[in-house]
């Protein structure tokens, strides 16, 4: 009775403790922040998003882990901000001059006084979520120092590494202070595994000098690092540039960058720059533009892909009227039979040829997806409409 009395009393103890020391929970910011100056303690904010699975699960797992929560109630006053309520969107303009809140979670470290020490986005595991909390507590490791070293010697690689690194993790670019550094090294002084790192994680603009350094040098730098690690940079920077611009519509932005990646002239950076090429002529229904790329280059970089060249048959379909191109579109869809057989591919092969007012070719096209589909047990409704439509129409 002695034990389970006492055991009784451990467990009532503890899940008073754990009530008592919840991590971060949704609260004001304002009330943590007066907190953390009140115990003299630093603040970590998580900004997080409903929708975002990897803030449910780090919530679920990781900021429940009894080691977790005791490193960080002891450490830190923790608050979590819906990034996307009305109170996240101010948060994040308050701090948008410390770090870029991006992606979710992000997880942003300030001192008492609001100073920001460091950050980081992304799902984390417990062991790294601790020991990057560990880091921050240690003041060589907080932004402004890092900061301040660099600015003491300008020249000292490893300095400049860590505060790019520290830069970067905040979300802003660390082009200007990569520049910096790099005018203090002799041309041959260049060529090692830190610099390599430092041009690496600095550099991240196609329209960069440095960047160019990185193609001219390429043999060089490979050398010193690795040349599928130079590769992999090469290609990462021109997907992040292009993608980025054609995301966000900026035909401005994207026609500038492009100029830099075409002058390039290597294959895989060519085929970047015609799959986000289509995708942002397609999305801004710049028809001329998608139809110069498609015709020019389709059959260099998408040969072997069935799904872009049905799409880019599926949008010669729908806006495109001259009968050359609509002829082009044809063998386009051939080609991607030839790769996977379906029935859709063969119902776009017969309205293309509907559009061309070939009523024999669109009927062979559409009976063939019937067939096929009755073939694959499945439903040939959708063909039986379109031979109705091909021999109702009025040619």
């Amino acid at each position: 009775m002695r034990i389970n009395s006492f055991l009784f009393c451990f467990l009532i103890s503890a899940l008073g403790w754990s009530q008592a020391n919840v991590i971060f929970k949704d609260r004001n910011y304002f009330e943590a922040q007066n907190e953390a100056r009140e115990k003299n303690k630093p603040l970590v904010v998580m900004f997080y998003a409903n929708w975002c699975e990897h803030c449910k699960k780090m919530k679920n797992t990781v900021l429940q882990d009894t080691d977790v929560v005791l490193f960080y109630a002891q450490n830190y006053i923790t608050v979590a901000i819906d990034a996307e309520s009305d109170a996240g969107s101010a948060l994040k303009q308050k701090f948008k001059n410390d770090c870029k809140v991006r992606s979710y979670p992000t997880f942003a470290y300030f001192s008492s006084k609001e100073v920001y020490w460091g950050g980081f986005s992304g799902e984390m595991k417990k062991e790294s979520f601790i020991d990057e909390g560990t880091k921050l507590l240690q003041t060589e490791n907080q932004l402004p120092q890092l900061k301040a070293a660099f600015e003491a010697n300008v020249n000292n690689p490893e300095a400049c590494l860590k505060y790019i690194a520290s830069i970067r993790k905040a979300g802003f670019d660390a082009t200007s202070i990569t520049q910096r550094y790099l005018k203090t090294v002799p041309k041959e002084n260049l060529f090692t595994e830190l610099n390599w790192r430092i041009v690496a994680n600095g550099i991240n603009m196609v329209e960069a000098p440095e960047f160019q350094w990185i193609i001219d040098y390429q043999k060089e730098f490979g050398q010193a690092a690795n040349p599928q690690r130079v590769e992999k940079k090469i290609i990462f920077t021109v997907q992040d540039n292009l993608r980025s611009a054609a995301d966000a519509l900026d035909t401005l932005n994207y026609r500038k960058k492009r100029v830099f990646v075409e002058k390039i002239q290597w294959r895989k950076t060519d085929s970047l720059l015609y799959k986000y090429d289509t995708q942002l002529y397609a999305s801004v229904q710049d028809w001329k533009r998608y139809q110069q790329v498609t015709l020019e280059k389709t059959d260099t970089f998408a040969t072997k892909d069935a799904n872009q060249l049905i799409e880019n048959a599926s949008v010669y379909l729908n806006y495109i009227q001259q009968p050359d191109a609509l002829r082009k579109a044809i063998t386009w869809v051939d080609k991607a039979i030839a790769l996977s057989e379906n029935a859709e591919k063969h119902l776009v092969k017969a309205k293309l040829y509907l559009k061309l007012k070939d009523r024999t070719q669109a009927l062979q096209a559409a009976e063939t997806a019937k067939k096929w589909s009755e073939q694959m047990g499945w439903s040939s409704s959708e063909s039986d409409t379109i031979i109705k439509e091909i021999k109702a129409a009025k040619l």
